[in-house]
């Protein structure tokens, strides 16, 4: 802001400190000494950076001096920048983040336009371009790359057109997502490797119901029990775990219910061959948002081995040493009193050393309080009164190293006596890489429900039952169904809410394989365990009629099962649309085709021009079509006659259609006329037509016409006229251009009718001349070796009509002519063909009744227009009578 910018409003603020509370515009533009309208243009700023305060009195606007705390030292706190523009897209203002990036005050850019500032040099072309195109009450997102002192920074700008302060405005938010990208990409490498972590682990993972049943086991079952994963499904666990180890953990001395929140750390499976195996187990119960415990998650480890070590252990000090110390766990081996209140380290092997920074002699010195955090020391005495109860115990715990860093670690003790003495065996194990994979998997995990969130295609999700697990964003906003409406819900709840109808989607084909649910859809392909189908359907909210492509795909567990199907959706009208007008420009093309068929076979323009109106009719579904002869310019009539073609009877024949009753008129032009005029195809709504073309249509109840010219040579004839009574039609330029080729069709057809009638008339003229000749007029046509005569008297020299004659050769009189003659004429018909000069020759032929006649002929050859000989015109006469 200039310094004549910073005076105006400092003289705008000091008239608040003259006295009064309260000013209107009025009292300021006289006590600050500016113009009203400079006045009232910088109160709109001060209001807007918090400065003043307006109220409305009446019709009056009263300023004040603020004495709250402006929203915008409120939005300062927010670490993204955030812009707010007015609608003119200049700065009305700007937190301390933006301020920062670009070095400068609120004062000094405030009502600035964006140019002003060179945003697309900052932020790139594509932001400034995003927030010229905002419309009002939209919202679009676009990121940015911004390079700063050899740094690259990642920001995701929103720009949403909003009413901020009482006044439409633009605001602009910028969320740095450099890290957050970097991200993404961790996330996408751990989960490829979530599943093979969970296939490799040799650990067995178990997950069972609240009564025991088991719902999952992992591979590893195999490995460590010799039962594979489905032998176990739907089994109860007690039924495996040695009756000695069971009852430990039932409710109450003769309770038969199993309290499964208290599985034991460690007890015996029995295995496929009936041998018994020691596991060291982890359980965490799942629950629900309720805190309901939903089922329960455990690890399983194999410790029989281990175990046995431990016996041969107490025989063996140097067995014990061994498997001590080659140990893949840090073990620690605690002393206890009688009444287990107190411990004092005994032994511990090298892994516990160098996890926690300790020498061995450092460690048997240590008390563990110097090993627990404070922070976790309520935490510790609670898993105190548990191994006291159960002389075991579960948990994870940090421990505090040497350097005073903590270590999270998994804590799995064991009471037990050792020459009379209660000792813990703790081994302990380092959970950092676990715990990094674990939040770095549930963070993947609701990556993932956050992707499927703001996919653009409406997508829900089924599991193995049919009930709705996933229903997104563009989902609702289809069906105008809420999520939380419709999560959870079963028996086809998603078709009600989209087809308004119980019945099942596509998805449900995957899971019944009922070949009957693919009749609801159109062109299904199913690729493997994929299929994709469209449909056509009415619009949930809006009712309109829409097409939808849909593609459902299975969901599996590990163990290959389908436990669930994802079901896309998308809105392909658009393409369907374009579709249908092809198809529909394609009938016309076949009816013209068909048309220009019919044309050739028929006897009479009339014929020809009614099958074609009714082919192009059929083809274009229209209710009327009619074929319309422009009447002479002196004519008062606009129409000579007419044509038409009914949908509802399928007659096609000569009547009066209404353009009958509108004649020539000077006042105003007709559409007639306006087709005739300009020589181009016209279609209108009937409604937006002048009155006297609306007076004569109206009552015959058509909606819309297309009115396409006929042209002949260089004139108009007249034009074909569709009339659509059953709704307002409007016509694609595909459907027009293929009406204009059957207009073009129709006007080849009159043509082709008149050169026809002409010829023909030409034709009965020549005939007529050639009859009065005295001697044989002909015509030999060299492409088929045809003689045709023009006269009769052929068979009154000869004595042969000219079907007897018919012999494919140079002339058909060749057969009758005197064998010493004949070589000589055909020579000379040839040099003729050859040289294109008329030719002249007399020979003797022998006529039916075997008298020889003396013939003279005179012929000339005929080219066609590239002046190739194709024919040869010529009239025969006898020199002298018969003689025999």
């Amino acid at each position: 802001m200039d310094s004549g910018s910073s005076k105006i409003n400092q003289d705008i603020l000091t008239t608040f400190t003259l006295g009064k509370k309260s000013l209107s515009i009025s009292d300021i533009s006289r006590l600050s000494g500016h113009h009203r309208h400079t006045v009232a243009r910088y109160l709109d700023n001060l209001v807007s950076s918090g400065k003043l305060e307006m109220r409305q009195h009446g019709q009056k606007k009263k300023y004040y001096l603020s004495d709250i705390q402006p929203e915008s030292s409120i939005l300062n706190f927010s670490p993204h920048m955030l812009i707010i523009l007015n609608i003119d897209l200049t700065i009305r203002w700007a937190n301390d983040s933006f301020l920062r990036m670009i070095n400068t005050t609120i004062e000094a850019i405030s009502n600035l336009s964006i140019e002003a500032l060179h945003l697309d040099d900052l932020f790139g072309p594509d932001l400034v371009a995003a927030i010229r195109m905002i419309r009002t009450g939209e919202t679009r997102s676009e990121e940015a790359r911004i390079e700063r002192e050899d740094k690259v920074t990642l920001y995701l700008f929103t720009i949403s057109s909003v009413s901020f302060q009482e006044r439409p405005a633009l605001v602009i938010t910028g969320e740095d997502v450099t890290e957050k990208r970097a991200l993404q990409e961790a996330i996408r490498t751990s989960e490829s490797n979530l599943r093979l972590i969970t296939e490799s682990v040799h650990d067995m993972i178990i997950r069972w119901e609240t009564d025991g049943t088991i719902s999952y086991v992992s591979p590893a079952c195999e490995l460590l029990t010799g039962y594979v994963s489905q032998e176990l499904m739907e089994k109860k666990i007690s039924e495996f775990i040695h009756p000695e180890d069971l009852p430990r953990f039932q409710n109450g001395n003769h309770e038969q219910t199993v309290n499964w929140s208290r599985l034991p750390s460690s007890f015996r499976f029995r295995t496929l061959k009936g041998k018994w195996i020691w596991f060291e187990t982890t359980t965490t119960p799942r629950l629900s948002e309720s805190g309901e415990i939903l089922d329960y998650i455990s690890v399983w480890r194999d410790i029989t081995a281990w175990l046995e070590a431990e016996t041969k252990l107490a025989l063996s000090e140097e067995k014990y040493r061994r498997l001590f110390e080659g140990a893949k766990d840090a073990i620690i081996l605690m002393e206890l009193t009688e009444n287990l209140n107190h411990a004092r380290f005994r032994e511990v092997n090298n892994l516990t050393c160098q996890m926690t920074g300790y020498t061995y002699q450092e460690f048997l010195t240590l008390s563990l309080s110097d090993i627990i955090p404070s922070s976790m020391q309520d935490f510790f005495q609670e898993v105190v009164e548990t191994f006291r109860q159960n002389e075991q115990a579960f948990f994870e715990i940090d421990l505090v190293r040497k350097d005073k860093s903590t270590l999270p670690v998994e804590v799995n003790a064991h009471l037990f006596y050792l020459q009379g003495k209660p000792v813990v065996l703790a081994i302990t194990r380092d959970i950092t890489e676990r715990r990094k994979t674990e939040a770095t998997i549930k963070e993947a995990h609701q990556r993932l429900e956050d992707i499927l969130e703001f996919l653009p295609d409406p997508v829900f999700v089924l599991d193995a039952q049919g009930e709705v697990t996933a229903w997104n964003r563009a989902m609702e906003e289809l069906t105008g169904t809420r999520k939380n409406d419709i999560i959870g819900k079963p028996d086809y709840a998603c078709a009600i809410s989209f087809y308004h109808q119980k019945r099942p989607v596509l998805a449900d084909y995957i899971l019944s394989r009922d070949e009957s649910i693919l009749f609801r859809y159109n062109n299904t392909d199913i690729d493997g365990d994929k299929i994709t189908a469209d449909v056509q359907t009415l619009h949930p909210v809006t009712k309109n009629r829409i097409w939808l492509w849909i593609k459902a795909a299975p969901i599996y567990n590990l163990q290959g099962e389908i436990i669930g199907i994802i079901e896309t959706l998308r809105d392909i009208s658009e393409r369907k649309i374009m579709e249908l007008e092809i198809r529909k420009q394609n009938a016309i093309f076949e009816a013209v085709s068909r048309a220009a068929s019919d044309i050739l076979q028929s006897k009479s323009f009339e014929d020809a021009a009614l099958r074609t109106i009714g082919l192009i009719g059929e083809a274009t579904s229209v209710g009327k079509v009619c074929l319309l002869e422009k009447a002479p310019a002196s004519s008062l009539q606009l129409i000579k006659s007419e044509l038409e073609w009914d949908a509802k009877t399928g007659v096609a024949g000569r009547t009066r259609s209404p353009f009958s009753l509108r004649i020539k008129s000077e006042k105003d032009t007709s559409v007639i006329q306006s087709v005739f005029s300009e020589e181009k195809p016209v279609y209108s709504m009937v409604k937006d037509l002048s009155e006297e073309d609306r007076r004569v249509l109206e009552p015959y109840g058509v909606k819309s016409i297309l009115l396409v010219p006929i042209r002949i040579r260089k004139d108009i004839w007249g034009a074909v006229g569709f009339l659509e009574s059953n709704f307002e039609r409007v016509w694609s330029r595909k459907e027009i251009s293929a009406v204009e080729i059957g207009a073009s069709l129709i006007g080849s057809a009159i043509m082709r009718f008149e050169a026809g009638e002409n010829l023909e008339k030409s034709e009965k003229q020549f005939r007529t001349l050639a009859q009065n000749i005295p001697g044989i007029v002909f015509r030999v046509s060299l492409a088929g070796s045809d003689m045709e005569f023009y006269n009769d008297h052929l068979e009154s020299v000869t004595g042969y009509s000219a079907k007897e004659l018919a012999s494919g050769q140079i002339s058909s009189l060749i057969p009758l002519i005197f064998p010493d003659d004949k070589q000589r004429v055909i020579q000379a018909k040839k040099e003729s063909i050859k040289t294109g000069e008329s030719y002249e020759i007399e020979y003797r032929i022998i006529d039916k009744f075997g008298h020889i006649r003396v013939m003279s002929e005179r012929g000339r050859p005929v080219a066609d227009e590239k002046g190739l000989v194709v024919s040869i015109d010529g009239i025969i006469q006898e020199v002298n009578g018969a003689f025999g």
